[in-house]
């Protein structure tokens, strides 16, 4: 394992010493990711990986959008965590916590005071894409909660999962913010199966879905009059720069989103806003962009409630309870792997 400080972050004292980085997720988690981006932009429609909106500037323009009047999801999961996260616990059996896409761990922390209130350690394994983001949040908490060890997996889901140490006792698995909508079908199949795979019989799955509701709530959410979520999305532009010398020019792109009701899923879409070539010197590609041509950023899907609950059940695991949230119809699913 590795300390924090590799990663250029600490926190002092004792804290510092429940905090590791595992030793397989220490590499930058997008560093072999270059054919993939070639290849998205190559398809038609175009398409940019969603894993780009998360470097730290786009970490912290999605937690602004979090906290706008119209963003309702987390709120609505809040709300049932506040309600239930003690039963949950306790269900579960204060057991390891590993959670997909931990961020800055906002929720989470309604779950880990629960263990902090029964004086008991608690083991938490964040996966996160985001490494400066995972590193500040692993401080944050070390220093809230005094029996807690983090493990931070700075890395994909798909290359957390199987990076995880053997366990000899059931853990409990956290999938929260409604990120299950954020990938196609296909992929959501694979991503279960990875878990599966991943998973021991007996294990939990805590997990957070948006449900289908009124369009204009939807909307709404993602085009908040502050910005924050276009600009969240438009961010994945300057990550691309960054990351592969590119030089896309932030306002020759607008973002684009609508609730596609028939098909139950927000679709979001970058703008190019002139005929344009973008080169990404680091990846030695370049690609042309027509006025008005449309690239594939974001999509998140509204499931029907029992349609998702049939959809963990092909994937091997069964339905302990859920919760949904009435005004906002969010739900919150808890289940057990077979």
């Amino acid at each position: 394992m590795t300390s924090l400080h590799t990663f250029g972050a600490g926190v002092g004292g004792e804290a510092e010493t429940r905090i590791r980085f595992l030793a397989k997720s220490t590499e930058d988690p997008l560093a072999q990711d270059g054919p993939n981006v070639i290849r998205n932009l190559a398809k038609s429609p175009k398409r940019i990986s969603s894993v780009y909106v998360y470097d730290k500037r786009g970490t912290e323009l999605f937690e602004q959008q979090c906290n706008t009047p119209e963003y309702y999801l987390r709120r609505a999961e809040t709300q049932l965590l506040r309600s239930h996260g003690g039963e949950i616990v306790k269900r579960c059996g204060f057991i390891p916590l590993v959670e997909l896409g931990a961020g800055t761990a906002e929720k989470t922390r309604i779950l880990l005071a629960e263990y902090e209130n029964h004086g008991l350690r608690c083991d938490y394994f964040p996966i996160e894409v985001d490494t400066e983001t995972l590193s500040e949040t692993a401080c944050k908490l070390a220093a809230e909660f005094p029996h807690l060890h983090v493990h931070c997996l700075g890395t994909t889901f798909q290359k957390g999962l199987p990076a995880l140490p053997a366990c000899p006792e059931r853990r409990l698995f956290l999938f929260l913010g409604g990120s299950i909508g954020n990938f196609e079908l296909p992929e959501i199949d694979d991503l279960l199966l990875e878990l599966f795979c991943n998973s021991s019989p007996g294990d939990y799955l805590l997990l957070g879905a948006d449900l289908d509701k009124d369009p204009a709530i939807v909307n709404r959410a993602y085009n908040d009059s502050a910005g924050y979520g276009p600009r969240s999305t438009l961010n994945m532009l300057s990550h691309l720069n960054r990351r592969y010398a590119g030089n896309f020019v932030m306002n020759h792109f607008r973002y684009r989103s609508h609730y596609n009701r028939p098909a139950k899923r927000n679709e979001v879409r970058i703008e190019s806003l002139v005929d344009q070539t973008v080169t990404l010197a680091g990846l030695g590609f370049k690609v042309s962009f027509g006025e008005s041509e449309l690239i594939d950023a974001e999509v998140m899907w509204k499931f029907d409630p029992d349609v998702l609950g049939a959809i963990l059940d092909r994937a091997g695991f069964s339905m302990v309870h859920r919760w949904i949230e009435p005004i906002y119809r969010y739900g919150l699913y808890l289940l057990r792997r077979r």
